[in-house]
C-alpha cells in the first residue's frame, strides 16, 4: 500500500489491489464519495497513479507471454529490477539470462528505464532507446515519475522502425521538436499507458485546440484517429472515412508532401474497408492532376487500384468516378478510355452492370469506346448487356446504344443463342416494364428486330401476364403481340382473362386495329373475356376489392377508376364488349332488383367513369335509368312499413355520404319521428337503407348525365 493523503480530515490512498480508497475521518470506508473529494487533486494524482501501475502491470503480462510464444530469453536484470516483471516472467515461463547475444547490425532493442514515484513506488519500463529521454521529461513533468536507473536489454523491439507506434511516429516524423511532439500528444490523451477514449466530440475539441497550437502535427493525430476507429470498427468505424479526409485536406493546407506511395498505400487500406469517402477520392484526383502536371504511370496505376478496392456494392460509386480517371490517365498520356474500361473489368463480375442507382455514373463511364473496350477485354460482358432492363440504364435510349455497340443485339438477331434464349429474354425485358409509365418505345423496336430470330427459333414467345406470385404486374402490349404475330412469330398460350391485367394496362397504341392477334382466337377468347370480367367487376372482386366498400354509386371516381379512356376500349373488341356489358346493365333493371342490386348496377360505372363519358351515349339506357324508382327500393328494404310521402321527405333532407359511421343526432332524431318505435338496432338499418337510397338517386343522377349526348 502506498501513501496516504489527508484532504480536509479525510484520507485517500491506493490500495495493493490499486484501488483508490477513501476513509472518513474516523477510518471508515466510504462507499459514497462526496465530490468536492473525488475531484481533489490528491484523488485524481492517486488515479493517474493507477492508471501506470495497472497498465505497467498489463503490459509486462503480453510482452512476457509473447516472448514465451516465440521462445526468446531476457536478461536478468529486468526480473530483478521490477517485481511485476519478475511475476509476469515466471508465470509465462520466459528463462531470465546473464547476457542476451550482441544485437545484428542495424537492429533496434529497447533499453530500460527504472522509475520511482514519490509514493514509493518503482516500475522499469522498456522504451525505445531513441526516444528515451523524452518519456523521461514528460514522466517526470506530468507524471512524477523520477529516473533512477537505465539499462540496456538487448531486446529487439517488437516493431519494425518504419512501424513505430504513436506518438513515437509523431516525433520521429518532426526531429528536433520531439518533446513538444510527445507534450501535444500526452494533453491529447496518449501516453505509456494507453490511447485516448474515443469520444467523438471530445476528440474534435482537441483537434480544434490542436489546429491553433499546433497546426503541424494535426494531419498525423488525424490519421492516428481514423486508424484507431478503423480498428474499433462498429459505430465507430463511423468516423474514420471523416478523419482521414480530415487528414488529406490539412496536408494540403500546410503543403506538406507525405511520400507518396505510403499516402496511395493509406488510400487503398481505407478503401479496403469502406472507410473511404468520395469527396476524399475527388480531391486526390485533383491533387493528383491539377492544369499541366504530368503523372507518372505508377501512380495512375495506384489510383485506378485505389477506385477498384473502394468499391464493395453498387452504393459506393459515385457519378464523377470515371472523369476523375480520366483526368489521371490525361495527365499521365494515357489512353483514359482503355483506363476506365479496365476498372469496369474489374467492378462489372463484382456488381453487375449498370447497378445500384448512380446512372450518372454509368452514363459517363461507358459515354465512350470504354464498352467496346470491355467487351474486348471481357467478352462476357455482352451476357451482362443482356440481363439489362431498359430501365436499368440511364435511359431507355441508352439501354438500346448498350446493345448495340456491345455487340448484344447482334447475337441476339444471329444463331448466336441457344433457342428459346431470345424469347426468354424478350419476355424478360417486357415483364420488367413498370406500370403506370409511359411505354418504353426503344423496347418495342428492339422487339420487331428480334421477329426474324423469335419465328427462326420457332419457340413460343409469353407475354409478360400478371403473376400475382412475386406481386409483379407490367402493361400488357397487345400492340406487339399483334405485330409480332403479323410476322410469324409462334406466342405461348395466354392464360384465363389474359391474367386479368386490367384494361388500362393494355397496350394498343401502335396497332389498334389488333387484326393479327383477333384473328388467333386463344386471344380473341381471352380478351373478351378480360374485358367482361372487367366490366362486371369480377376481376375487381377476385382482387379483393368489392363494390360496396370502394365502388360507392354517389361517386364521380375511386382511386383505380378509368380517369380515361383505355385504348383497348376504342378498338372494335373494346367497343362491342362496352355495347354488350351495357345491353346487361339495362336487362338487370327490366329484370326487377333490391336495393343491393341497383347499387352493383351502379358502380361499374363509376369504375370505368372515363369510358362512359367518351363511348357510351345511349338515349334508350337514359330512359331507363331515370325511370328507376328508388324511393320503391327503400321502401321495400326498411326495417318496418312507412308511408312513402314521409320517406320521400326524409330522404330530401339526406345528402350523399360514406356509409363509414352512424347517423348524426340530427339525422336520428328525423328516423325516429319518421319511423317511431324502433330499437337501436334497427334504426342503424334504417339509416343505412335511407342513405344507400340518397347515395343510389345522386348515382343514377350522374349516370344519366353521362350516358345523354
Amino acid at each position: 500500500m502506498g501513501r496516504c493523503h489527508e484532504v480536509d480530515g479525510y484520507t485517500v490512498e491506493l490500495d495493493d489491489d490499486f484501488q483508490v480508497v477513501h476513509r472518513n475521518p474516523r477510518g471508515k470506508r466510504l462507499q459514497q464519495v462526496p465530490e468536492w473529494l473525488a475531484d481533489s487533486q490528491s484523488t485524481r494524482r492517486l488515479y493517474r497513479l493507477r492508471r501506470a501501475l495497472t497498465a505497467h502491470r498489463e503490459q509486462a503480462r503480453a510482452l512476457a507471454e509473447s516472448w514465451a510464444d516465440a521462445g526468446a530469453r531476457v536478461p536478468r536484470a529486468l526480473a530483478e529490477s521490477d517485481i511485476v516483471w519478475r511475476e509476469a516472467l515466471d508465470d509465462a515461463g520466459v528463462e531470465a539470462v546473464a547476457d542476451l547475444p550482441a544485437p545484428e547490425a542495424g537492429e533496434t532493442t529497447l533499453i530500460a528505464r527504472t522509475y520511482v514515484h514519490p509514493d514509493g513506488h518503482t516500475m522499469t519500463l522498456l522504451l525505445n532507446t531513441a526516444f528515451a529521454r523524452h518519456w523521461d521529461a514528460l514522466l517526470a513533468s506530468r507524471e512524477e515519475w523520477e529516473l533512477t536507473d537505465t539499462f540496456a536489454t538487448g531486446i529487439p523491439a517488437p516493431w519494425a522502425e518504419a512501424e513505430l507506434p504513436f506518438p513515437e511516429r509523431l516525433m520521429a516524423a518532426h526531429p528536433g521538436q520531439e518533446q513538444e511532439a510527445l507534450e501535444a500528444a500526452y494533453t491529447f490523451g496518449w501516453s505509456l499507458w494507453g490511447s485516448p477514449s474515443l469520444y467523438k466530440s471530445l476528440l474534435d475539441d482537441h483537434l480544434e485546440d490542436l489546429a491553433t497550437t499546433a497546426p503541424r502535427f494535426l494531419p498525423a493525430f488525424l490519421d492516428e484517429l481514423a486508424d484507431i476507429c478503423l480498428k474499433e470498427g462498429g459505430k465507430h468505424k463511423e468516423y474514420a472515412p471523416g478523419y482521414f479526409t480530415r487528414a488529406r485536406n490539412a496536408e494540403r493546407e500546410q503543403h506538406t508532401k507525405p511520400d507518396e506511395r505510403w499516402l496511395d498505400a493509406r488510400y487503398a487500406t481505407f478503401a479496403d474497408h469502406g472507410a473511404l469517402a468520395a469527396g476524399a477520392v475527388r480531391a486526390r484526383a485533383k491533387e493528383l492532376a491539377p492544369k499541366g502536371a504530368a503523372v507518372s504511370p505508377d501512380q495512375l496505376r495506384r489510383f485506378r487500384d485505389v477506385l477498384v478496392r473502394r468499391v464493395h456494392t453498387p452504393d459506393d460509386l459515385y457519378p464523377g468516378m470515371a472523369a476523375d480517371l480520366r483526368k489521371v490517365a490525361r495527365a499521365a498520356k494515357a489512353n483514359a478510355e482503355s483506363e476506365v474500361a479496365a476498372l469496369l473489368e474489374d467492378i462489372v463480375p463484382r456488381i453487375g452492370l449498370c447497378a445500384g442507382d448512380v446512372h450518372k455514373f454509368w452514363a459517363d463511364a461507358l459515354k465512350g469506346k470504354a464498352l467496346e473496350l470491355l467487351v474486348e477485354q471481357r467478352p462476357e460482358t455482352v451476357h451482362d448487356v443482356l440481363r439489362l432492363a431498359p430501365g436499368d440504364a440511364s435511359s431507355a435510349q441508352e439501354w438500346q446504344s448498350l446493345l448495340q455497340r456491345s455487340g448484344a443485339l447482334a447475337l441476339l438477331t444471329r444463331a448466336g443463342l441457344p433457342a428459346g434464349e431470345t424469347a426468354r429474354l424478350l419476355h424478360d425485358w417486357l415483364a420488367r416494364e413498370p406500370l403506370g409509365q409511359a411505354r418504353t418505345e426503344e423496347l418495342y423496336d428492339v422487339a420487331m428486330s428480334l421477329a426474324p430470330r423469335l419465328a427462326a427459333d420457332a419457340v413460343p414467345l409469353r407475354l409478360p401476364y400478371r403473376d400475382p406470385a412475386p406481386g409483379w404486374w407490367a402493361p400488357l402490349p397487345l400492340d406487339l403481340a399483334d405485330e409480332l404475330l403479323e410476322h410469324g412469330v409462334p406466342l405461348a398460350d395466354p392464360p384465363p382473362k389474359l391474367g386479368s391485367p386490367g384494361a388500362g394496362h393494355m397496350l394498343v397504341d401502335r396497332r389498334p386495329h389488333l387484326t393479327h392477334l383477333l384473328a388467333d382466337p386463344r386471344f380473341a377468347r381471352e380478351l373478351r373475356n378480360a374485358l367482361d370480367s372487367e366490366l362486371e367487376g369480377v376481376a375487381l372482386r377476385d382482387g379483393g376489392v368489392p363494390y360496396r366498400h370502394h365502388y360507392r354509386p354517389h361517386h364521380a371516381a375511386e382511386q383505380g377508376s378509368w380517369r380515361h379512356t383505355p385504348g383497348v376500349c376504342r378498338t372494335d373488341v373494346g367497343r362491342e364488349a362496352l355495347s354488350t356489358w351495357l345491353d346487361r346493365q339495362r336487362e338487370r333493371l327490366r329484370t326487377g332488383l333490391d336495393l343491393n342490386g341497383l347499387v352493383r348496377v351502379i358502380a361499374p360505372f363509376v369504375h370505368i367513369g372515363g369510358t362512359v363519358d367518351e363511348l357510351l351515349k345511349d338515349e334508350a339506357a337514359v330512359r331507363e335509368f331515370a325511370a328507376v324508382d328508388v324511393v320503391a327500393l327503400v321502401l321495400a328494404d326498411l326495417p318496418t312499413e312507412a308511408a312513402r310521402p314521409a320517406v320521400e321527405a326524409l330522404m330530401s333532407t339526406m345528402r350523399p355520404e360514406n356509409l363509414i359511421r352512424w347517423p348524426t343526432p340530427t339525422l336520428r332524431t328525423r328516423i325516429d319521428a319518421t319511423l317511431p318505435g324502433l330499437p337501436d338496432a334497427q334504426v342503424a338499418q334504417a339509416w343505412e337503407v335511407l342513405q344507400t337510397g340518397v347515395n343510389c338517386q345522386e348515382g343514377l343522377r350522374r349516370l344519366v348525365g353521362r350516358l345523354s349526348d
